[in-house]
């Protein structure tokens, strides 16, 4: 008989798969610039508004990073969790690390100028939602049941 694994995933798939968007966002940026913008007076609203989307993203981020940190409960998805962190930043998504990734892959297409990031945002939203967010909603729930089964029900998945 083989121990149950008391984690949600063997592999960090979320910060694994932004990574990889933003690698092939700067690659093909670097192969060919598909620019959001030209220049101008549009240009600099896309890097106020890119630079505020990146601070907004980070600041869920981090928020989120704090609520695990208060709860002692593990961030990676290759740890075990041993609370559900309802308060704070998860009493509107379940989901602010993966939403604050989101953001800042975002900020970095207007940052940068460059569609391929934004083209990469919901490929790699998806993936993060296949490959982690449906193992980690499963693990949850056989783990803290109808407690989990609250929060979800209460909160949504991204905002």
């Amino acid at each position: 008989m083989t121990a149950t694994r008391d984690a949600s995933s063997n592999f960090p798939w979320p910060p694994a798969i932004y990574l990889s968007a933003l690698a092939i966002g700067f690659l093909l940026r670097w192969l060919e610039p598909l620019r959001v913008v030209e220049s101008g007076a549009w240009r600099a609203a896309s890097l106020a508004f890119g630079a505020a989307l990146f601070i907004a993203g980070g600041a869920i981020a981090l928020a989120a990073e704090w609520r695990f940190f208060r709860a002692r409960t593990a961030t990676l998805p290759t740890r075990p969790t041993t609370s559900i962190v309802a308060t704070g930043i998860f009493g509107y998504t379940r989901n602010p690390m993966y939403l604050g990734m989101s953001l800042a892959l975002a900020s970095l297409g207007l940052l940068a100028n460059s569609w391929w990031f934004l083209i990469a945002l919901p490929l790699a939203v998806i993936a993060v939602t296949k490959l982690a967010i449906e193992r980690e909603e499963r693990y949850l729930e056989e783990k803290f049941g109808a407690e989990y089964q609250a929060f979800k029900a209460k909160v949504r998945r991204w905002f």
